[in-house]
């Protein structure tokens, strides 16, 4: 096999350094490693049924198989590669074709092979260079979010339960017509202040938190953002150092929080970042049993953490807190119901159709979730503030690109559909004009902590704040974004 075959080949490895969507900091270093060994057997193995094929079956002149050999291998790493994006297996598949089109055709140039070596040596390195400025910490440290902190001089317990891709009300019915929602009418008849219509920052969960996390700043670049979880940030420096514990309580690493900065955090590292992919992906890594021996082997883990599990363990911390001498933070993401899968799509009347009958289905267990974390809280925490939130929509508009009006979708329900979600507090008089009908999960910390200092009365301008969102990067009033022009139209 020629040299400059083998260096090409080397060329696909480079896109191990950003498979999981465009977001490196989703990856922690021990699932970097995981997966680097996993597309290293599926590498050897697609070069070594390609080479056997081209070699014995007698039929191919060594140059076509070399091209041969390069389009195929390139093309399906590629195409698996793509399976995070979204878009249907056709478009994933015709990008890399295209690709391992493009890189038999190089294969077949008189390019001389240190020339591509040289080539292959600067695309590899720069796909290394760009995951790596990703992971980067940003300049200034744990001293970036210090001065953010505001003092919070209660010590009343907090708790800030979200639950995974939970809309309002009026989300639920402008989007599935549903008007009897019982984890709503449980919060309620507990004394709870339920909000018609409340908006997310963000919307997806990492974003979502770590513009909560962060509230008194706009975080714009990857390295502001990743150093929310990873060096610090306004509400851990808040709350810890003013007495306050805070303890983190999720089924996964996949947020990635560096338990260094926390008093608290479940669970332990593991092998996690399949609960956000496909089970297809790089054809083996990510089917159930493989992922259970991998997180048994390194981990010591079964790597099948589920919300039971998270409950209980949720359960037991507040246990914990209510016990302790010292108020606490407790911070936790139910992962549950869930949004629509990476398949899902806006114009697919079939997958619109199916999404919008399942819905209905999973609430009444979202009431059970809830009457579980609330009735420990009030019975052995009956003092404690709690807020509860939606982190983002269920993207029923999977697909649609932005807050444009289309046949199928207004721009309207593109917003519901991924900002509109549930927002609600205890005791229902708490933070009455900080947290109001309309405001989003911005600013939420930050009103906390001001209504716990007894301080309910917000400036105009920190209410206009708590009407924002992130929207394509930028920050936006709710009532800016998706308003139809003659432009749009």
């Amino acid at each position: 096999m020629r040299p400059r075959l083998l260096l090409l080949v080397c060329a696909s490895l480079a896109i191990a350094c950003w498979p999981i969507s465009t977001s490196s900091q989703e990856l922690s270093p021990a699932e970097i490693g995981v997966l680097a060994v996993a597309f290293a057997i599926v590498l050897a193995v697609q070069c070594g049924f390609a080479w056997l094929t081209c070699r014995y079956g007698g039929r191919y002149a060594d140059p076509l198989a070399d091209a041969l050999l390069v389009t195929f291998v390139t093309a399906n790493a590629y195409y698996f590669a793509f399976l995070t994006i979204e878009a249907h297996w056709q478009v994933r598949a015709f990008y890399g074709l295209l690709i391992g089109v493009a890189a038999g055709v190089l294969q077949r140039t008189a390019v001389k092979p240190m020339r591509i070596a040289l080539f292959t040596a600067v695309f590899v390195a720069l796909a290394l260079g760009q995951y790596a400025y990703g992971r980067m910490l940003p300049p200034g440290g744990a001293e970036a979010s210090a001065s953010d902190a505001i003092p919070v001089r209660s010590k009343t317990n907090v708790y800030m339960i979200s639950i995974e891709s939970l809309h309002s009300p009026y989300a639920f019915r402008r989007l599935y017509g549903i008007t009897r929602l019982p984890h709503v009418d449980y919060l309620k008849a507990e004394g709870f202040r339920v909000f018609d219509e409340a908006y997310s920052a963000d919307m997806d969960t990492r974003s979502s938190y770590q513009r909560i996390l962060g509230f008194s700043k706009f975080l714009s670049t990857p390295q502001e953002m990743r150093s929310v979880f990873r060096v610090g940030n306004a509400t851990f420096d808040s709350f810890k150092k003013s007495g306050y514990g805070v303890q983190f309580i999720y089924v996964s690493n996949y947020l990635d929080v560096n338990h260094n900065l926390i008093d608290y955090g479940y669970p332990a590292v593991g092998f996690y970042i399949c609960d956000h992919l496909p089970g297809a992906f790089y054809y083996f890594v990510c089917r159930a049993p493989v992922r259970k021996f991998i997180n048994r082997a390194l981990f010591d883990t079964d790597g099948a953490v589920e919300v039971d599990q998270e409950l209980a363990q949720l359960t037991e911390r507040i246990q914990a807190a209510a016990a302790d001498t010292k108020p606490w933070l407790t911070i936790s993401h139910i992962n549950y119901p869930g949004h629509s899968g990476h398949v899902h799509r806006y114009d697919s009347a079939a997958d619109v159709a199916g999404f919008r009958e399942g819905v209905p289905l999973v609430l009444p267990a979202v009431a059970d979730h809830y009457r579980q974390i609330v009735s420990t809280i009030k019975t052995l925490d009956p003092h404690a503030v709690i807020v509860t939130f939606g982190d983002h929509g269920m993207w029923l508009t999977r697909g649609m690109d932005g807050a444009v009006s289309n046949a199928l979708f207004s721009a309207q329900d593109y917003i519901q559909d991924r900002f509109g979600v549930m927002l609600a507090v205890y005791p229902a008089d708490f933070c009455r004009n900080r947290i109001f009908e309309g405001s989003s999960t911005t600013t939420i910390v930050k009103s906390i902590i001001a209504c716990l200092d007894g301080n309910d009365a917000p400036t105009a301008e920190e209410r206009a704040r708590s009407r924002s969102v992130t929207y394509k990067g930028a920050l936006h009033s709710v009532d800016s974004i998706g308003v139809e022009t003659s432009a749009t139209r």
